[in-house]
């Protein structure tokens, strides 16, 4: 194996690891929301289009039971400058930073996380509360989602990571990288990346 295989399977397993620590520090910081906060369905959660309150996004009842260096609500500062990537043929193309729908924070580990708010009357299958989008190696490129940012949706009980039984399905989802959270949780690497697309996990 040559020198520049190596650095990049290194840089895939960072991203693993990473991804895989983050969605247990999710977790852990969702029970503990709820157990202080009440369950999900009497948090002031309001759909993102309605309300760009820090107040009304599913961050704000969960960033207290994280560690952060940055808490930005939603302004500007806590992610890169630029539009992200797609991994495949569905353009995604949103610049996170500029956009106020977006509540953002920096971790202290230097993941980057954001949130939408879709609902606050969400069910455990199907229809979440809001999507969660996480960039774990920070500023860094590739800056793509479904490579370095991916995805996990919350639901009344759980979050779970995108591409999960019963969460988003449908090519839109497969060729643009939502579904690839999934499967870097699930089976530990980024083989999909060949095919450009990830088709939800079965």
């Amino acid at each position: 194996m040559t020198l520049p295989s190596l650095i990049e399977n290194h840089k895939k397993q960072v991203i693993v690891s990473r991804l895989n620590k983050v969605y247990s520090t999710l977790g852990n910081a969702f029970i503990t929301a709820k157990e202080h906060e009440g369950e999900v369905d009497s948090w002031n959660l309001v759909d993102y289009t309605q309300s760009t309150e820090y107040e009304n996004n599913v961050l704000y009842y969960i960033l207290p039971y994280m560690k952060t260096l940055k808490i930005c609500k939603n302004e500007r500062g806590c992610f890169p400058d630029i539009s992200y990537g797609s991994i495949g043929t569905t353009s995604y193309g949103v610049n996170i930073d500029r956009s106020d729908y977006y509540s953002k924070a920096i971790l202290n580990d230097g993941v980057l996380i954001t949130a939408l708010t879709h609902r606050n009357n969400c069910t455990n299958e199907g229809s979440p509360c809001a999507a969660i989008r996480v960039d774990v190696n920070g500023s860094n490129p590739p800056n793509i989602l479904g490579i370095d940012l991916h995805t996990f949706l919350v639901f009344k009980d759980r979050i779970v990571p995108a591409g999960a039984v019963k969460t988003l399905d449908g090519s839109f989802y497969e060729n643009r990288g939502d579904l690839c959270t999934a499967h870097v949780v699930y089976e530990k690497n980024l083989d999909f990346i060949k095919d450009k697309k990830c088709e939800a996990y079965k």
